[in-house]
């Protein structure tokens, strides 16, 4: 049932990231429904090649940290999360994608986790961004009340948040606007890594965390690869610098497959992850 779950939520969330709509680089205006334009006719620097658009797809999905996470018994703290009271914040739509992403990934660690009244929480940020970013229609209105109903069933949160994205990704995989999907992207994958961070400085044993997180290395190069079509863009690149400086994260701590690492060690780690998370949220 697990693996199951695990392969669908990663096709719809990866659906989410490549779906979403496009960030104007230059101030954030979004297009009238009207006129709508493709990301290859707007940022001709961003043609993305079969292979690029290759790697975009394929990009992983939180997820994969919080069955992990959930697995190696860390415990849930929700005080980790982006408190659901910043979705209010985010007024451009670089900020709102980035956040989306975040919050995302903070969804899909809640439902993990079986944690009802954080997932609805969560539910009402994705929905507001997502409403934000002029995705209409995909939060039904009777939702929050139906995963009251559940209670705390992981497995019955994990079908109702998959079912909100694939929803989402059958209104938007259709759509070619891969510039906010990288944004997306980043985003989860940079509040996976922090969720990650966190608990395994709190972990009794934090064997199964580290090699979790050692092995976000090869996802960080994924992602590094994808965003280089769109560095032209000034805040795209700046972007690209923060996410460059995880890279220490992978070679200066001694994190190695089935090894745990030392708290120190541990905190200064999350030191490195929480510094660019800040700058997102």
């Amino acid at each position: 049932m697990r693996t199951n779950i695990y392969g669908k939520m990663r096709s719809a969330v990866t659906f989410l990231a490549v779906g979403l709509l496009l960030w104007n680089c230059s101030g954030g205006t979004r297009e009238p429904a009207s006129q709508e334009k493709t990301a290859d006719t707007l940022y001709p620097e961003a043609r993305l090649s079969a292979e690029i658009k290759q790697e975009l797809y394929a990009l992983p999905t939180p997820l994969e940290i919080t069955i992990i996470l959930e697995k190696s018994r860390a415990g849930y703290i929700f005080d980790i999360t982006n408190p659901p009271g910043n979705a209010a914040k985010y007024i451009a739509e670089r900020e709102k994608a980035l956040n989306l992403g975040v919050y995302t990934a903070d969804l899909a660690y809640s439902a993990t986790y079986g944690q009802k009244d954080a997932t609805n929480k969560f539910l009402a940020c994705t929905a507001k961004l997502s409403d934000e970013l002029g995705i209409a229609g995909i939060y039904e209105a009777g939702l929050v009340e139906r995963v009251k109903r559940v209670g705390n069933n992981r497995d019955s949160l994990v079908g109702m948040v998959e079912n909100v994205l694939m929803h989402t990704s059958s209104l938007l995989a259709r759509q070619n606007r891969h510039y906010l999907a990288v944004l997306i992207a980043t985003g989860a994958f940079v509040e996976g890594l922090y969720l990650a961070a966190e608990l395994n400085v709190v972990a009794e044993n934090n064997t199964l965390i580290s090699s979790v997180i050692e092995k976000q290395q090869l996802h960080l190069n994924q992602l590094l690869t994808v965003m280089e079509p769109f560095r032209e863009c000034k805040q795209m690149d700046a972007l690209f610098q923060q996410l460059t400086s995880l890279r220490s994260v992978f070679t200066d701590f001694g994190l190695k497959p089935g090894k745990p690492l030392p708290r120190e060690k541990a905190m200064a780690l999350s030191d490195v992850v929480e510094k660019v998370r800040n700058e997102i949220i």
